[in-house]
């Protein structure tokens, strides 16, 4: 799979979600493709209200619970806090027993895994 589509975001945006702004590791892109996804904190509904009290998973939960969802030694190579669809997630890339990577959808909200994506890698030697 693809991405189709990145848009650059606001980083006045997103940057209130944990009190900083895109320089402290908050992602400052909109990805509108993938699997279609409904989340809990709606980007449109986050900034109508304060950002950061709608956020209610840390970094490091999100994580685990990325590398739970693939199941034991699953871990988790990249995490980052993005917008999917609309939707405040936190976007996990995660290997499981076998070395596969797959990118894992965790609602930053409620921390409900949205989606589990296997990855395909294709070999950069030639």
């Amino acid at each position: 799979m693809g991405i189709v589509s990145i848009h650059d975001t606001p980083a006045a945006a997103i940057g209130g979600m944990t009190g900083g702004n895109s320089s402290q590791g908050i992602a400052n892109t909109t990805i509108s493709a993938g699997p279609n996804i409904t989340g809990s904190l709606s980007l449109q509904n986050m900034l109508a209200k304060k950002a950061g009290s709608e956020v209610h998973l840390s970094l490091a939960n999100a994580s685990t619970l990325a590398e739970k969802s693939l199941g034991p030694n699953s871990h988790a190579v990249s995490v980052r806090i993005g917008v999917v669809r609309g939707f405040v997630v936190y976007i996990a890339l995660v290997s499981d027993i076998d070395h596969s990577i797959h990118r894992v959808l965790v609602d930053a909200g409620n921390g409900k895994v949205l989606s589990s994506t296997q990855l395909s890698i294709v070999p950069m030697t030639r």
